[in-house]
C-alpha cells in the first residue's frame, strides 16, 4: 500500500489517502487540488493479527529525510515533530540546539559525522506549546494507524 498526505488550501488539516501498490504503480494519484504533502509504503497486516504502525521506523527516517532542504512553514514543523519523534524511538540522538535549529545524529553515525539540522518553529517563534502538542497529535493520528 503507498499512503499519500496531502495539503488541504484552507485550513492547516493533512489528509490521508491510501492506494493499493498495483493502484500506484499503475498511474493512480490524488486527483483533486490538494498538494501532495508525503508519501511511504506499508503493508496491510493479515486479518487477525497485531496491527503495526501505519509507517515503520526506517519509513519515518526515509520520511524525515525526504523533507530535508524544504522551506514550507508547514513541512518544518512537520519534520520537527518526526524528529522528535525519531529521537524518542532512539533513531536520533540529540547534539544541541543552536540559531533556532535542533541538531541531531542518526542512531549508530560515525565519530565526526556533521550533525542533520532541524529547523525549530517553537524556537523561532512560528508555533507556541499548543500549536506544537495540535501538530504532534495530528501526526502521530495519520501515521499511526491504517484505520479511518
Amino acid at each position: 500500500m503507498v499512503v499519500v498526505l496531502l495539503e488541504r488550501a484552507d485550513d492547516e488539516e493533512l489528509d490521508r489517502l491510501d492506494y493499493s501498490l498495483e493502484a500506484w504503480e499503475g498511474g493512480a494519484r490524488p486527483a483533486d487540488d490538494r498538494s501532495v504533502f508525503a508519501t511511504w509504503r506499508t503493508e496491510i497486516p493479515e486479518p487477525g493479527k497485531k496491527q503495526d504502525p501505519l509507517i515503520s521506523a526506517d519509513g519515518m527516517v526515509d520520511l524525515f529525510e525526504q523533507l530535508d532542504g524544504t522551506d514550507d512553514t508547514r513541512r518544518l514543523a512537520f519534520r520537527y515533530v518526526l524528529a522528535l519523534m525519531l529521537m524518542r524511538k532512539r533513531l536520533l540522538e540529540y547534539v544541541g540546539t543552536e540559531d533556532s535549529q535542533l541538531l541531531v545524529l542518526p542512531k549508530g553515525a560515525e565519530e565526526g559525522t556533521e550533525p542533520t539540522r532541524v529547523h525549530d518553529p517553537q524556537a523561532a517563534g512560528e508555533l507556541d506549546e499548543a500549536a506544537l502538542t495540535q501538530l504532534a497529535e495530528q501526526i502521530e493520528q495519520v501515521m499511526e494507524s491504517g484505520d479511518d
